[in-house]
């Protein structure tokens, strides 16, 4: 059993995992994750495609409620992770981009204002991998 378990097992292991992967995206762009879940992905998502500044527009021009997507984020994300998003959040309000006027939006996707609180995201990633790994394990 030993070596069956080295040749095949890490093999066979590695293939769930990937599959539980695959599968928990494809459930995620189905919009069928139960929340905070499906929040999460969405903000990893858009955070690892465009930032902060991105998923923040996005939400706004998707007329989300905020509050509750920002409760529902914190419920889930690590503590860091959370109080980076709540920063990150105030700094966008601060902006006062107009989601109805495309050269405010370009002014703000121009000035990049929100990379500080993207690059924590990005030196913080693998909490956030590991997040998501260990959710697509229970699917």
């Amino acid at each position: 059993m030993g070596i069956f378990d080295k040749l095949f097992g890490k093999n066979n292991a590695e293939k769930r995992a990937q599959r539980q992967w695959d599968y928990m995206w494809q459930r995620w762009a189905e919009g069928a994750l139960p929340s905070p879940y499906q929040e999460l992905l969405t903000y990893d998502s858009e955070v690892q495609d465009g930032g902060h500044l991105q998923f923040f527009l996005n939400m706004e021009l998707r007329k989300s409620n905020m509050f509750a997507l920002m409760a529902q984020l914190k419920e889930i994300l690590p503590e860091g992770h959370a109080g980076n998003l709540s920063a990150a959040y105030r700094a966008y309000c601060r902006l006062g981009v107009d989601v109805n006027d495309d050269a405010s939006i370009a002014e703000a996707l121009d000035e990049a204002p929100l990379r500080t609180y993207d690059g924590y995201y990005a030196e913080h990633e693998e909490e956030m991998l590991d997040l998501l790994e260990a959710y697509a394990a229970t699917l």
